[in-house]
């Protein structure tokens, strides 16, 4: 069976004429526990999932940046001596953002090969952007004779987002993916910006994780997910905290404020439910586990308010199934994870399927997560390149 690396080589070959130089593997993420925490300092729980980007590049001998996506099959072409310029039209869009961005963020004048490939779903909530984004710096930084140390690059992933695309997006993500490792989960401490593994090894169980596609895309910069982060803000103000995670329940119920009330309710739980959960995980208690997912989703759904209608029916018939369910990621759309056990997998399937065709709803897309996956890595063999 050919390995996806040595699809990649070829596409790449085929596109530029020579072979790349190095390749790189960035999966993607989904969030088990702790979603619209990391802003306000507190607690995550995701883990690297078999979706990944993967990039290819070699240099060139002048200053033009070529780029292949097979994701809408952009095609890009920028001198490099034109960055500085485009990077003043903030924010920018599509893979030429993504680029120039690293360019402006690196200083760079040389030019480029680029390709890129994905089995990544785009706007379905497991992080596509950070995914990219630490892709494209791996690789580029390798063939620039840089470091290339995963928790090294995170913050440069974190302003090509936040700075160069306008999205208000946290640690959470980048960490997730620079960081992440086979049959285990990162606890991540937006607070100290610091992230360590904790054993989540639900396969060992007979146990297995679906993330489920909704197929109701949300762009985080055109959603409401700024508005979330403005109203945590307030929240911080009016309780005199720097951080909702440093703020205690009593003082919570103190606010006149009903919404402000609900959003720190939903932020200071679920930093408790994430540490609920790894405790519950390391003693082998799943139905802990998915007990806590469904507190999660409700509290996203009622306090938060970033569930929608796709969401919420959903979590429901798979909590009628007795399996764990919440959305994942920042809302407002995107996909549900749902933890059962391997044999329920045909009979999640066939139900969700049905029944979103009893509702004229699209199709859930179901992507199987047979165990947590490596983060970001290198997958070039040495011998082949040149």
């Amino acid at each position: 069976m050919e390995q996806p690396w040595e699809s990649l080589r070829q596409q790449f070959y085929q596109h530029f004429g020579k072979e790349p130089a190095s390749m790189w593997q960035s999966p993607g993420r989904i969030n088990l526990m702790g979603d619209h925490t990391d802003y306000q300092g507190g607690l995550a729980l995701p883990i690297a999932v078999p979706y990944s980007t993967w990039v290819a590049g070699r240099l060139r001998d002048d200053q033009t940046i070529r780029g292949f996506s097979d994701f809408g099959q952009e095609d890009i072409h920028l001198e490099a001596q034109f960055v500085p310029s485009l990077v003043r039209q903030k924010p920018l869009r599509g893979l030429v953002g993504f680029v120039a961005a690293t360019w402006d963020i690196l200083g760079l004048e040389q030019g480029i090969d680029l390709y890129i490939a994905s089995t990544l779903p785009i706007a379905s909530g497991l992080s596509s952007s950070a995914s990219l984004s630490l892709g494209i710096l791996a690789t580029v930084r390798e063939l620039f004779g840089k470091s290339v140390l995963p928790e090294k690059m995170v913050p440069d992933a974190r302003r090509i987002e936040n700075e160069y695309l306008g999205v208000n997006s946290g640690i959470l993500d980048p960490l997730a993916i620079a960081l992440g490792r086979a049959d285990f989960a990162l606890l991540v401490d937006a607070l100290v910006q610091d992230a360590h593994p904790v054993p989540f090894d639900y396969a060992g169980k007979g146990m297995s994780l679906w993330i489920i596609d909704t197929q109701t895309p949300r762009t985080l910069a055109s959603s409401g997910y700024d508005q979330r982060v403005w109203e945590c803000q307030q929240a911080t103000h009016m309780l005199g905290v720097s951080f909702l995670r440093q703020a205690t329940m009593k003082a919570i119920r103190g606010l006149t404020d009903s919404v402000l009330q609900a959003r720190a309710r939903h932020v200071v739980k679920e930093n408790q439910r994430v540490r609920w959960t790894v405790s519950a995980a390391q003693g082998g208690d799943w139905d802990r586990v998915k007990f806590l997912f469904w507190a999660s989703h409700w509290s996203l759904s009622q306090d938060f308010m970033v569930s929608t209608p796709v969401l919420d029916q959903t979590v429901m018939w798979l909590q009628e199934m007795g399996v764990g369910a919440r959305l994942t990621g920042a809302g407002f759309g995107g996909s549900v994870i749902a933890l059962g056990d391997v044999v329920q997998g045909k009979e999640i399937i066939r139900r969700l399927t049905m029944a979103y065709t009893d509702k004229g709803w699209q199709s859930p897309r179901f992507l199987e997560v047979a165990r947590p996956a490596a983060g970001l890595h290198k997958v070039i063999p040495d011998n082949i390149k040149g």
